[in-house]
């Protein structure tokens, strides 16, 4: 094959300069991939959404630091439930802030391949911020988001081995929760949904567990 490559030069392109240029081609492609899926971040609005660990599920990079940051209206609380969590247990982390990603607002470190329960902020910012080193990873998380109304304790999960009677959990509603075959309920299995002092919703005990 004869290609023109300037005015008055003409260069016969064999197999391997053709390889080649394939080649070139798909690390385009996959650098233009990865630079799509590696963008991890940034301040989510609105009532209700998805956070994906970049890559999810294959993967993400190594040495990621990524911060979420979720805003709901004046107050309204933020809960967030985990779909799927796979994150190199000890190595790398998902760290959770009841705020903005403050160390004063910092409220606990997930790392690890269980599903972590439902997490509900105190206020209308909740940020969360993930934290990998330089060698393995893991799959990563799926987490879903949503705006709590003031009236509402939000849904609290369900106990490895539980099972959870109800459907409604706003001020008054009321929750039961019992454990298959083999299990024995450890906690109280009936929770309210209550307002506290400061006049916020919440559970009046919290979610059992399964022995």
């Amino acid at each position: 094959m004869l290609t023109q490559v300037v005015p008055g030069f003409v260069v016969n392109m064999g197999w391997q300069e053709k390889a080649q240029m394939k080649y070139r081609e798909k690390e385009k492609r996959v650098a233009s991939c990865q630079g799509f899926i590696y963008t991890c971040g940034g301040t989510l609005k609105g009532r209700n959404g998805t956070i994906e660990s970049p890559g999810f599920p294959y993967g993400y990079q190594n040495g990621a630091n990524c911060t979420w940051v979720i805003v709901a209206e004046e107050g309204n609380r933020i809960q967030i439930v985990f779909q799927s969590f796979a994150v190199e247990e000890d190595y790398d982390f998902l760290s959770l802030y009841d705020g903005h990603p403050h160390p004063a607002n910092f409220r606990t470190r997930l790392t690890g391949f269980q599903i972590p329960p439902p997490v509900t902020s105190t206020g209308s910012v909740f940020s969360l911020r993930l934290t990998s080193d330089f060698a393995v990873s893991a799959h990563g998380f799926k987490i879903y988001y949503e705006e709590l109304q003031s009236s509402s304790c939000g849904n609290p999960g369900v106990p490895p081995k539980g099972i959870l009677y109800g459907t409604r959990f706003n001020v008054g509603d009321k929750i039961r929760y019992s454990c298959v075959t083999g299990y024995v309920l450890d906690g109280h299995p009936q929770l309210t949904c209550v307002t506290n002092a400061g006049n916020a919703a919440v559970w009046d005990f919290p979610v059992p567990i399964c022995r």
